[in-house]
């Protein structure tokens, strides 16, 4: 990371959404640009910073929320025309802030994202993306899921245009003319995309952020649809919105994360599908919404952002930062004035609002005292590898406290920003969970890791989470959260229906019965993480376990339904809660499995590798503890000439304690007795022999391969029984 930014603060303004900052463009060098922001009070307003002071071109009366702010623009040039929308309305204005266009579209739900290219408007409500042109509705055209984001290419003859589009399934699209040319699959969960700006205009080419944290491309070449991943997620926040920063360095991709860093990526103009290099990571402490390159306050670029509460601050050369100390005085005692005029306005502002709330509480006229929605985000991810889901809470005023409660038995964890504590069950039910969080001041982001510690395959329904949030300051209000948490925590990754030709050993249930696909969706929302697909005459759609690396596939209509999986676990679970949920609902079914004699032998396969290596990662783990219970210093530890270890416990010594404190190798053995036990479950006569299961015990805790196989092949251990 080569570059000394430093951070300036500019203005605060009303909770943004994502990408709703743009910078304008400006045909004079000396003029710096001007920047427009929209915010939840629907406020759209126009500021430029003069002297180190913003100042207000144009400010629109509060209204609807905005939700996407946009420039016209043609294959990355901006012009100064400024489209705001809000609900279903999309407004247009001029750069001195005079409304110059506005229509109410038709569709029904709020807009999230729009393109505009030329005369042509572009908008996504929902799962619906419609074209406009010449304010006249060319076409609607309906996704599968919920639409992310969508840009616009112009063609070569520009009579059309292809749109890219993200789902939310975890697809892009191309539509032209109302139907889909091309599609492809991106695993890792894109979110929002931006178009480079040296793009040519025949070409369709925009890198990603994903859900990972991971960053991509996605390009149109010889008629195939495709995309690659750049920059792994490493761990780091999923990105929230991506923009452009060009400097005397390059071309920068500037990204904003949901855990407030903010990463600037030096890319190739000539080669955008060389791998980035990361030059400046910068931390804000909340959600970053937008990111944009221009010059701002100063004649050198800088990067722009915008923050979830609404703070608009810049990211400049340090050097720079040291001219506001060259003000003149005359100029700080006016700054200060203001300051101290705005304090004094604010105060006032305060009191009156606390004494009109006293007055009402105190009024003996009834009435209903309702202090406002506190503006708060969630969001539940699926679970990792070691069964954890992280739920994702961000607030625009400062946290107190916050309040879990379960009453399941449920394991929860915390970031660095609070003190957790867990009270003991006041009652004999000792599954409950009460926890309380006091957060540090200023807190206005929270992380919980939350994991169920009993799974059970009759389970009718998944585990609902209370978490009570309280910010700081009087009076005392709480708002309300519920988390979800599926029977199958495990399938959240999406993948493409192509993997049912991979040649793997599948089990099938298929269930017949009076229910209609809502029905079925409902249930399936019990057990499995994330959005579904919306009920439809067929829904079809495939998960992969994020640890095991297994396939669900789920075909359903309306009285018919088919559950596909390598993971004989997964199927038993299915069966025993739809058969469940059908009792439940007076519902007659009747449910037909296929279960492979070798399903469990072919699924111990694909782990092989992963349940050896996690074996001797925990031998590894068992002798550095006990290497660290010997009297042993740094000096004889590592004194070449007469060595107290073999090279063998050195090299176990010297693993990072990072890279040592956990492994998977309990959850692996728990993983193939399941596989185990449920296929006798689902096999004719349903009883398995306890010395077999004994000696597969044995066989899982000392890592023994071959023996292990030879307990899993059934169909050779049935032909030996028969020949016997």
């Amino acid at each position: 990371m080569d570059y000394d930014l430093a951070r300036i603060d500019y203005t605060l303004c009303g909770i943004t959404y994502p990408h709703a900052l743009k910078i304008l463009s400006s045909t004079d060098q000396k003029i710096h640009q001007k920047f427009i922001i929209g915010d939840k009070n629907g406020v759209l307003q126009c500021l430029s910073v003069i002297d180190e002071e913003p100042v207000v071109h144009f400010k629109t009366l509060p209204g609807k929320p905005i939700t996407s702010v946009q420039l016209a623009s043609s294959v990355g040039n901006n012009t100064d025309k400024i489209f705001a929308a809000s609900g279903n309305e999309v407004k247009g204005y001029t750069k001195k802030g005079k409304v110059f266009l506005s229509i109410e579209t038709s569709v029904s739900e709020t807009i999230t994202s729009m393109c505009v290219l030329g005369n042509d408007l572009i908008i996504c409500s929902g799962k619906t993306v419609t074209f406009y042109r010449e304010l006249q509705e060319q076409y609607s055209f309906v996704c599968d899921d919920r639409v992310l984001d969508a840009v616009a290419f112009a063609m070569p003859n520009k009579s059309r245009i292809r749109i890219l589009v993200l789902i939310a399934n975890k697809e892009a699209l191309i539509i032209e003319n109302g139907k889909i040319q091309k599609h492809t699959h991106i695993s890792a969960g894109p979110t929002r995309f931006t178009i480079p700006q040296s793009l040519h205009p025949a070409e369709v080419c925009a890198l990603y952020g994903a859900v990972d944290g991971s960053i991509g491309i996605i390009f149109y070449e010889e008629s195939e649809l495709s995309a690659k991943c750049l920059v792994e997620g490493c761990g780091l926040g999923s990105v929230t919105c991506v923009g452009w920063l060009t400097n005397n360095s390059g071309t920068h991709l500037a990204v904003g994360r949901h855990d407030g860093s903010i990463q600037l990526y030096l890319v190739n103009p000539e080669n955008l599908k060389e791998k980035p290099r990361l030059k400046f990571t910068y931390f804000s402490g909340e959600p970053v919404t937008s990111v944009c390159g221009g010059c701002i306050s100063t004649n050198e670029p800088e990067l722009l952002v915008a923050t979830f509460s609404g703070r608009i601050f810049g990211l400049r050369s340090s050097r720079l930062i040291s001219s506001v100390n060259a003000i003149s005085g005359d100029a700080l005692a006016t700054r200060r004035s203001k300051l101290v005029a705005e304090v004094a306005r604010l105060e006032k502002q305060t009191a009156n609002e606390r004494e009109k709330y006293q007055k009402n509480t105190r009024s003996v006229y009834g009435g209903i005292s309702a202090p406002p929605l506190l503006d708060i985000e969630h969001e539940l991810s699926g679970a990792s590898h070691d069964g954890w889901q992280e739920a994702k809470i961000t607030s625009a005023v400062p946290l107190d406290m916050i309040f879990v409660y379960c009453e399941s038995k449920l394991e929860i964890q915390t970031d660095n920003a609070a003190v957790l504590s867990t009270c003991a069950p006041q009652t004999s039910n000792d599954t409950e969970l009460l926890t309380a969080i006091r957060c540090q001041a200023g807190t206005r982001r929270l992380w919980l890791r939350m994991r169920n510690l009993v799974f059970e395959d009759t389970k009718m329904e998944g585990t609902r989470v209370l978490v009570y949030i309280l910010p700081a300051g009087v009076p005392r209000v709480a708002r309300l959260i519920k988390f979800h948490l599926p029977i199958l925590p495990h399938y959240s990754k999406h993948e493409p229906l192509e993997i049912e030709d991979n040649k793997r050993s599948w089990c099938e249930i298929r269930v017949t019965g009076a229910f209609s696909v809502a029905e079925m969706t409902s249930w399936l929302t019990e057990l499995l993480p994330g959005e579904l697909p919306r009920p439809a005459n067929n829904v079809t759609f495939a998960r992969s376990h994020s640890f095991l690396e297994t396939y669900l596939i789920c075909k359903y209509q309306r009285g018919s339904a088919l559950f596909k999986s390598d993971n004989i676990s997964t199927v038993l679970t299915f069966k025993n809660f739809i058969s469940n949920c059908c009792i439940k609902r007076n519902i007659r079914e009747d449910i037909v499995y296929e279960v492979p004699e070798d399903i469990c032998l072919t699924s111990f396969q694909l782990i092989k590798n992963k349940f050896k290596s996690e074996y001797h990662r925990k031998k590894d783990i068992d002798i550095k503890k006990a290497i660290s219970s010997l009297d042993l210093d740094a000096y004889a530890l590592n004194d070449a000439t007469t060595p107290v270890l073999c090279e063998e416990y050195l090299r176990i010594w010297k693993i990072s304690d990072d890279n040592s404190t956990e492994t998977n190798y309990d959850q692996l053995v728990e993983t193939v007795e399941n596989w185990y036990k449920d296929w006798f479950k689902l096999s004719i006569n349903g009883i398995h022999s306890n010395n077999q299961f004994t000696n597969l015990q044995t066989a899982l805790k000392d890592c023994q391969l071959d023996e292990i196989k030879k307990i899993l092949d059934f169909k050779q251990n049935s032909l030996q029984n028969t020949v016997n």
